[in-house]
C-alpha cells in the first residue's frame, strides 16, 4: 500500500498530508502539517507572489518530501457534469473538449480531463463524468514552482474531484442529500450532493467581514440559493443538511443556529469519519477532517 504526500495551497496556508487509502477504502493518515501563508501570495487558486510559497515548499522539501500529489482549487477551473456513452478514453476527452470549449471563450490554451462519477446499468452502457478544463499557464505556474523547490508532482487533482472521491467513501453520507460549504478566507465554495452524488457547485466571494451579522446573512443566502436551485430543477431529493468547513470556532454556533432557524435544515461542521484515521495517537486527538477535506480526498486513487 503506497503512501503519498498531498499538498494543497489555499489563500491562507499550505497543507501537507502523508497517508494512503487501502483496498478496504480505509484512509490512513501518518502525518499532517499546516504552514501559514502570507496574505496575497495566492488569490483564488492563482499564484500572485511565488516567493513566500517557494520558501515554504523549500522547508517541506527539507523535511523529506521529494514527491507529492497536488490539489488545485480555483475559480478558473471549468467543471461540468455530463452523461456519455461507452467510449474509448481518447473519444471521451474529445467530447469533453467540445463541451467545455464553448463554455467561456475568454479562456486560452485549455487542458482537458475527466473523472468517472458513476457508471450506468448494463442496459444503458456509459455513465456520468465530471469534465474539467484549466488554462495551461495556470498548471505550468504550479509545475515550475514545485520543480524549483525540488518537489516532483506525480499527480494533479482538482478540489471538486477530491471532495467527491472522499464523500463517496464515507458510510455516514450514504444515500444522503446535502450541501458542503468550504470557506477559504473570503471565498466560499458550495457543493450539492443528491443521494451522496455530486451534482452542482458554485463559488462566490464574501463581501462582509468574517464573524459579523452581514457575514452570517451571506452564508445563509448562499445555502438558500442551492436549496432553491435544488427545488427549481424538481429534484427527487430534498436537502437534509448543510455541512461546513473553514468556519472559525466563534462563527460555527451562530451560523449553524441561523441556518437551522431560517432554512429549516440541519447545519453542522463536516464530521470526522471512522474510515479516516490518524495512525499516530498523539496526532489523532487534534485532527479534524473538515480542516483537510481536499488533501484527504486526494489520497484516494480513482
Amino acid at each position: 500500500m503506497a503512501k503519498d504526500n498531498v499538498i494543497f495551497i489555499s489563500n491562507h496556508n499550505i497543507q501537507v498530508i502523508k497517508g494512503s487509502c487501502d483496498r478496504n477504502d480505509m484512509i490512513k493518515i501518518e502525518s499532517y502539517h499546516d504552514y501559514y501563508l502570507d496574505e496575497g501570495s495566492m488569490i483564488n487558486g492563482v499564484i500572485t507572489d511565488d516567493q513566500p510559497i517557494k520558501e515554504i515548499l523549500d522547508t517541506i522539501h527539507g523535511n523529506g518530501v521529494k514527491t507529492c500529489r497536488l490539489v488545485i482549487d480555483s475559480g478558473q477551473i471549468i467543471v461540468k457534469n455530463m452523461n456519455v456513452p461507452f467510449l474509448k478514453k481518447k473519444e471521451i476527452v474529445k467530447i469533453v473538449q467540445d463541451e467545455l470549449a464553448a463554455v467561456d471563450q475568454s479562456y486560452e490554451d485549455l487542458i482537458y480531463d475527466y473523472s468517472v462519477l458513476r457508471k450506468n446499468y448494463e442496459d444503458q452502457p456509459g455513465g456520468e463524468i465530471l469534465c474539467c478544463a484549466l488554462e495551461r499557464k495556470l498548471l505550468t505556474s504550479y509545475v515550475e514552482l514545485f520543480e524549483n523547490a525540488g518537489i516532483k508532482l506525480t499527480n494533479v487533482d482538482i478540489s471538486v474531484n477530491a471532495l467527491q472521491k472522499l464523500t463517496e467513501e464515507l458510510p455516514d453520507l450514504e444515500h444522503k442529500t446535502y450541501i458542503v460549504s468550504i470557506i477559504d478566507g473570503n471565498n466560499v465554495s458550495s457543493y450539492l450532493f443528491e443521494d451522496n452524488h455530486y451534482t452542482f457547485s458554485n463559488r462566490t466571494r464574501l463581501f462582509s467581514e468574517r464573524g459579523t451579522n452581514a457575514f452570517i446573512t451571506e452564508m445563509n443566502s448562499n445555502i438558500s440559493q442551492l436549496i432553491q436551485f435544488n427545488k427549481s430543477k424538481r429534484s427527487l431529493y430534498t436537502i437534509e443538511t448543510a455541512y461546513f468547513c473553514g468556519l472559525a470556532d466563534d462563527e460555527e454556533p451562530i451560523v449553524m443556529a441561523n441556518i437551522k432557524e431560517n432554512l429549516n435544515i440541519n447545519a453542522q461542521v463536516f464530521p470526522n469519519s471512522k474510515v479516516v484515521y490518524v495512525t499516530d495517537a498523539m496526532l489523532a486527538n487534534d485532527f479534524k477532517l473538515h480542516d483537510y477535506i481536499y488533501p484527504v480526498g486526494s489520497l484516494i486513487r480513482k
